[in-house]
């Protein structure tokens, strides 16, 4: 089977090194000879070790499996191909209505937005129903989710689109309802903003140290440096337009992360964000745990906004955080273990602080703080 990925940076080098160790004969397409040059260099090397760290490496080698090229002519015969570029609705949608000139009715397109509606996205696609969420957590060859989902996609291609996700060695959770930023980039952006405040109290590295603590095998600035600064103000562009102040930084955040980027610090594609990065590695310096209940606080609190806006169930939204993290315990159940009232008290107390709306707790919480 013939897959296309369209995009060759840190996400969609890595979607294609997937598909290309399951087996797949892959085209991976980027306007870029830049691009397309690095991602064979992380195909030969750095995608490989990840594969094997994930324990889904199959082949001792990939990039005979994969055609590296400018040319959108090559996607011929293409029958799944995922869009995985820069996080601008328009640029998305002229895409998609491209591709449709280059395959036949059969090929399914899929989406890796970050922040965007697949509904959105389908615009006016002679076969809108053939646009499937297909959203991976960062890194991607080492977490196991994918968000799959859409309200104008047809049962058959979400059918589908599940079966591939687990032939490439991934989980698929569909999502019962669109919203933007989907479950897991809610919950992640919620806690970015918490965490901006976190800062003035506490160094990336205590507040990371804290977060791997709880489980995660990741922290939360590492994680910015691995998704890159330079592509986090799409997101929060539409975030932003969808929730209005909720998520919306600090000013002193928007304004350290745009330096960051006007010094090119965009995290490990530059070597240096704000952590430096050594072979592929974050260089975190020793530190103390801090008090990172705002973060959690705040992840919760949207988690089961989530569930209010039925975009998914307790227990999907529980999933979707333990196969985005790796973690062994879900978001809901962190809040279990240390106490809803404390989650409430910790909200009511940073809203009195700060007055950001993403303090502002949910009548869900409210309604699980009383079970409990």
């Amino acid at each position: 089977m013939k897959v296309a990925v369209f995009g060759a940076g840190t996400m969609g080098a890595a979607i294609a090194a997937l598909f290309a160790n399951a087996g797949f004969d892959v085209v991976l397409v980027d306007k870029s000879e830049s691009a397309i040059r690095k991602a064979r260099e992380r195909h030969e090397g750095e995608c490989l070790r990840e594969l094997e760290e994930a324990g889904l490496k199959k082949r001792d080698e990939i990039v005979s499996k994969i055609l590296y090229t400018t040319e959108i002519e090559q996607i011929e015969g293409s029958l799944f191909i995922v869009e995985a570029v820069v996080e601008i609705l328009n640029e998305k949608i002229e895409l998609f209505k491209t591709l449709e000139d280059f395959v036949d009715k059969r090929c399914i397109f899929a989406t890796n937005t970050s922040s965007f509606m697949p509904s959105e996205i389908a615009g006016d696609l002679r076969y809108p129903e053939r646009l499937t969420l297909f959203h991976f957590s960062n890194p991607p060859i080492l977490m196991p989710l994918i968000e799959v989902g859409g309200e104008r996609v047809s049962d058959d291609v979400i059918r589908r689109t599940v079966e591939i996700a687990r032939k490439i060695g991934k989980e698929p959770v569909i999502l019962r309802k669109e919203c933007r930023g989907h479950v897991l980039n809610r919950m992640f952006y919620a806690g970015w903003v918490a965490a901006s405040y976190v800062l003035l109290y506490a160094s990336p590295e205590e507040i990371d140290m804290s977060i791997r603590n709880l489980g995660s095998p990741t922290g939360f600035f590492e994680l910015l440096d691995l998704i890159g600064l330079d592509i986090l103000p799409y997101s929060y562009a539409s975030f932003r337009e969808a929730y209005g102040s909720r998520f919306e930084l600090p000013k002193f955040m928007e304004f350290f992360t745009r330096k960051m980027v006007e010094w090119g610090k965009f995290g490990k594609k530059s070597g240096e964000g704000f952590y430096r990065w050594v072979e592929g590695k974050a260089v975190i310096p020793e530190a103390q745990p801090c008090d990172v209940m705002p973060i959690v606080a705040a992840t919760v609190n949207e988690a089961l906004r989530v569930v209010e806006d039925g975009v998914a169930d307790e227990e999907t939204v529980n999933r979707i955080y333990k196969l985005a993290t790796n973690s062994p315990a879900g978001i809901l159940d962190v809040a279990e273990m240390l106490g809803y009232g404390t989650v409430i008290r910790t909200l009511e107390e940073w809203y009195d602080k700060y007055g950001h709306e993403i303090f502002r707790t949910c009548e869900s919480l409210r309604a699980k703080a009383k079970e409990f």
